[in-house]
């Protein structure tokens, strides 16, 4: 909860989304800007986890505002790894 000056209280929600396996982040291009904002939808391929000749979607659980993406282009990750995050809708 975030308490604000005059006493009002708003609550953040915001969800991460994990990589669901280990290997090299990739970076996809976004589908939706509005105001500033990279806008997903549900199910919506965000991330792209390559482990050699393989790959992983990783996937907007819900539509909303993506908040950021916790890695680099090219980085290595782990499995559960937090890598992006978003306020849904």
């Amino acid at each position: 909860m975030i308490d604000h000056d005059h006493g009002e209280k708003s609550a953040l929600s915001i969800t991460l989304l994990v990589s669901p396996s280990a290997g090299r982040l990739r970076i996809l291009p976004p589908e939706s800007f509005h105001g500033g904002s990279e806008w997903l939808e549900e199910g919506q391929a965000v991330l792209r986890v390559d482990r050699g000749s393989d790959s992983d979607l990783v996937r907007s659980p819900a539509r909303g505002r993506l908040g950021g993406v916790l890695g680099r282009e090219g980085e290595p990750v782990k499995q559960g790894k937090a890598v992006a995050w978003m306020e849904p809708v």
